[in-house]
């Protein structure tokens, strides 16, 4: 799956440099936001706690059981990591490079 973030991309694997399509990455400056669809459930919660709306619904999109969640606007991150932090399946991490 992809995102249709401006800035997205997907990531590899880790550490077999291969690439993994359920993996889009976003990043905007030094921030990289990684959504691992594989993981996702689609509760939603992170789209609910993002104090700035970076993440969102991808109403066009239907997995068989849910529509995807992804990075719609990277550059709004304020590193709050709320999403990070309260998904329950833990497939959603970010990153800030020092």
């Amino acid at each position: 799956m992809t995102s249709q973030c401006s800035h997205a991309a997907v990531e590899g694997s880790a550490g077999t440099g291969a690439t993994h399509p359920a993996r889009p990455r976003a990043s905007a400056g030094a921030i990289t936001i990684t959504i691992n669809h594989e993981w996702c459930k689609g509760c939603y919660i992170c789209v609910s706690v993002c104090p700035r709306d970076v993440l969102a619904i991808d109403e066009s999109t239907w997995t068989g059981r849910f529509h995807p969640v992804i990075v719609a606007h990277a550059e709004n991150c304020a590193l709050c990591r709320h999403c990070e932090l309260l998904c329950p399946d833990l497939a959603i991490e970010v990153l800030a490079e020092a």
